[in-house]
């Protein structure tokens, strides 16, 4: 694509930037997404959002943190990209609640390792339908949110749980395997990090006990960024590595329900709910086992 737009060439030591204007002027530096959001406040430009983090941050009656001091959101402008915002000293804080539908795109490679594992563009669609008002943890009420849904193109990584697995936590343990998903899908993003070189905020997951494109239990890790920056591959690359390592944090946490430290995630957009730590225990065990005998 570069190529085509005269902007890299091909030579004997691989590609070289042949445009006309510098770099920084081609591609921003500062930010990925195209869409940035204007933060205003009496006028002034407070500061600059991707669209995405304005949807979590700016939103209409959301706090917004800019630093140390409070202002709240008294409007977001899609046409415009604007938010305008009022400096308040508030003392609570505000949290946004949404639901992320996933589809496979393309499919770039496929594995198994005794875990059926792929790796493929997806297309994320995510709905911002309210947001919390907390004051120390504490629900002070619920707001509606009346944002369009927000859609992009990324790079994810996913796996399948096999039905015997599902029926073994539903029927015999009686534990709860789509909040064992959960947990497990929660937990992975915890430990991303470690091989990815990346901030969990910059990753996206989502979990169904059964995904329209993969017909099974599925277990999704995207990039949260438009076009994707390289976490998904990583992962696919060592996904052995990154299950080991999120059982054993999950086993060496010694809460019993599961607790901040194991597989409650401050990004979570369904109030960490459900969550089962001790289906997440069985699942994850049972797919190491299963790559061993592979």
């Amino acid at each position: 694509a570069l190529e085509k737009e005269k902007l890299v060439r091909k030579t004997a030591l691989g590609w070289v930037y042949c445009g006309v204007a510098r770099p920084a002027d081609v591609v921003n530096l500062n930010n990925i997404s195209n869409k940035i959001v204007t933060v205003l406040c009496g006028g002034h430009v407070l500061e600059t959002l991707e669209l995405t983090k304005a949807y979590e941050e700016a939103h209409e009656g959301a706090v917004l943190l800019h630093q140390g001091e409070t202002y709240v959101v008294e409007e977001l402008n899609l046409k415009t990209l604007i938010a305008t915002v009022t400096k308040k000293d508030v003392s609570y804080n505000t949290e946004p609640r949404k639901t992320v539908d996933i589809d496979i795109k393309r499919r770039f490679e496929e594995k198994d390792e005794g875990v059926q594992v792929g790796l493929g563009e997806v297309q994320v669609t995510e709905h911002y339908h309210q947001f919390v008002v907390k004051n120390n943890e504490v629900v002070l009420g619920v707001e509606p949110l009346n944002l369009p849904p927000l859609t992009f193109k990324t790079v994810g990584m996913w796996f399948t749980i096999p039905e015997e697995v599902q029926n073994e936590i539903q029927h015999k343990w009686q534990l709860d395997f789509a909040g064992g998903l959960h947990a497990v899908e929660h937990a992975m993003i915890a430990m991303a990090p470690l091989y990815a070189m990346c901030d969990r905020w910059d990753i996206g997951g989502v979990s169904t006990p059964m995904h329209s494109d993969t017909e099974q239990p599925t277990i999704f890790i995207y990039d949260g960024f438009e076009g994707g920056i390289g976490i998904s591959e990583t992962l696919y690359a060592m996904v052995d590595k990154l299950l080991k390592a999120t059982l054993q944090l999950i086993t060496n946490c010694e809460c019993t329900e599961g607790c901040p430290s194991c597989i409650y995630s401050p990004k979570c957009g369904n109030e960490n709910k459900p969550l089962d730590k001790r289906a997440a225990n069985i699942i994850l065990k049972w797919l190491l086992k299963s790559g061993e005998r592979k």
